[in-house]
């Protein structure tokens, strides 16, 4: 079986990718006797989007709510499988390990490069996608009182601006409600 290396750079989003903060149960407790999973969610641009389906990865993605033109893809690795468990190696720019107690999450919309593996399985049309490794390039501080959208980078296009509310009818009583 064939392994392929493949290295992407984009956004990171709910990045999930330490132990301390991995998802234990997953979706209707599906992770739950299998201590979890580290996951993040990526915003790629066509570029490296296209770079993931060249290596035959099976992840597809969707349109990035945030940034139009990117997909995001969410990159996945159990905690306990025969191959690869565990956290994925998390490293800052210069090539030191990211301490969890000193540099704390990653907030989104983190600059993140990630390493895959792309691996043929036993199974003939089944081929698997592991998350490798996590590079962060800039670091978005993590703010856990902040709105959701507040760390989110603007992105270059301006906001289209938010329809106006309709005047309110003279003939209407204050308390009344109109229907």
């Amino acid at each position: 079986m064939a392994t392929r290396k493949v290295k992407l750079r984009g956004l990171s989003y709910w990045a999930k990718v330490f132990p301390e903060n991995r998802d234990l149960t997953g979706f209707e407790d599906a992770l739950k006797e299998t201590g979890g999973q580290t996951t993040i969610d990526m915003d790629l641009d066509g570029d490296n989007f296209a770079k993931l389906k060249k290596s035959k990865s099976m992840l597809t993605g969707k349109p990035s709510p945030e940034h139009e033109g990117c997909t995001r893809v969410k990159f996945k690795r159990k905690w306990e499988e025969n191959y690869g468990g565990g956290a994925p190696t998390v490293i800052k720019v210069d090539g030191s390990l990211w301490d969890f107690d000193i540099d704390g999450f990653l907030g989104n919309g983190s600059t993140v490069d990630v390493v895959l593996s792309v691996y043929d399985t036993s199974r003939k049309n089944i081929v698997g996608t592991r998350l490798e490794k996590v590079i962060v390039i800039e670091h978005n501080e993590y703010h856990p009182d902040a709105d959701d959208d507040d760390d989110i980078p603007e992105t270059p296009k301006a906001k289209a601006a938010a329809p106006k509310a309709a005047p309110p009818k003279d003939d209407l009583e204050d308390d009344e409600i109109p229907f």
